[in-house]
């Protein structure tokens, strides 16, 4: 019945956007905020090897961590670590956290899809096979909570790009409700994006956090994930049956071409070439790319913070300066969530 009721909330939430976007006002005053608002960054295991990648003053404003690209599960439901990479990465986040209480999550990813069609959504039919299996195996849950423990983890996290069919839909809402009364004190937290968004009541219930990924996307204009692009996925989540509270809105640090061909460009390789709009021109590529600045930064985590979301997620960790440089997107995080608690 909780679950519901947040629903209900949420669904109104989204009517109230709506409503307020298309009147021009800003932030509704009667949404409540959330007290613990998180700043969750995905950390690539194989680009924090050596200890001088991360920056420990970054981790006074970081509150969350998920460790990516270091696990993975097959059709069989056996799990797969890198391990030299995972214990790596692990003992160098650590170290730079040292005592603060950030938790660490494990990024499972699954297996691809047995398919040589160059349909996407055939791709994601056939990976969407390959889960299945996993999720059905039996063995999956235990697999997963086995690594956990051996490495003291907080809890799990799925990336699971994308189930589009019902038939999927269904066997990874069962799986993450199954897992999920495994876990005990170990959170579950899944990403996705807007446009495909289909969990029922209980998977919905088992979820802590939902990561919202609104990037990889541009505009008529060709700017990469715009402030209007959060805006227009924010005021659709409580139409799809999402919880606001549990969902952290993606904030990218790295950018695409205009054209939306295969480059992503970190903003800390870019920075000092950003012109006062927001575009770089790269010769080695001669493409425009729009970045998100600190500007813009700060604008969504303002939004995220006053219209009652979970907190923000960043994709990556690596993409950005350390948060003692002036031009640092996460020193822009940090900086909004003190705007809107000092006003």
């Amino acid at each position: 019945m909780a679950i519901f009721i947040k629903q209900i909330v949420s669904y109104f939430t989204s009517v109230a956007l709506v409503v307020a976007n298309f009147l021009g006002i800003g932030s509704l005053p009667f949404i409540e905020k959330v007290e613990d608002f998180k700043v969750t960054t995905y950390i690539r295991g194989e680009y924090v090897q050596s200890e001088d990648s991360l920056y420990p003053e970054d981790f006074d404003i970081v509150t969350d961590v998920i460790l990516f690209e270091c696990a993975s599960f097959n059709n069989k439901g056996e799990v797969i670590c890198n391990e030299p990479v995972l214990e790596t990465a692990l003992a160098n986040i650590r170290k730079a956290i040292g005592d603060r209480d950030i938790s660490i999550t494990l990024n499972f990813l699954g297996p691809w899809g047995n398919t040589d069609s160059d349909v996407w959504e055939e791709q994601m039919e056939a990976q969407s096979d390959e889960h299945n299996k996993a999720f059905t195996s039996g063995v999956l849950e235990d697999n997963i909570i086995a690594v956990l423990d051996k490495y003291d983890f907080d809890g799990v996290h799925f990336d699971y790009e994308y189930p589009l069919s019902d038939n999927a839909w269904k066997y990874y809402n069962d799986f993450l409700v199954s897992l999920d009364k495994k876990l005990g004190d170990y959170t579950l937290g899944v990403a996705g994006n807007y446009w495909n968004i289909h969990f029922t009541r209980e998977a919905l219930e088992a979820i802590d956090t939902f990561e919202l990924m609104i990037y990889d996307m541009v505009d008529g204009e060709g700017r990469h994930a715009t402030y209007k692009d959060t805006v227009a996925a924010v005021e659709k989540l409580g139409f799809q049956g999402m919880i606001f509270e549990k969902v952290n809105i993606g904030l990218p640090f790295y950018s695409r071409p205009t054209d939306m061909s295969a480059y992503w460009y970190g903003y800390n390789g870019c920075y000092d070439g950003i012109d006062e709009n927001g575009w770089d021109h790269c010769n080695n590529t001669n493409k425009d790319f729009w970045f998100n600045t600190p500007e813009v930064i700060e604008k969504k985590t303002e939004y995220a913070i006053n219209n009652g979301l979970g907190g923000v997620m960043i994709w990556h960790y690596n993409c950005d300066l350390p948060s003692t440089h002036e031009d640092s997107l996460l020193r822009a995080v940090d900086s909004a969530i003190k705007n809107v608690n000092n006003k």
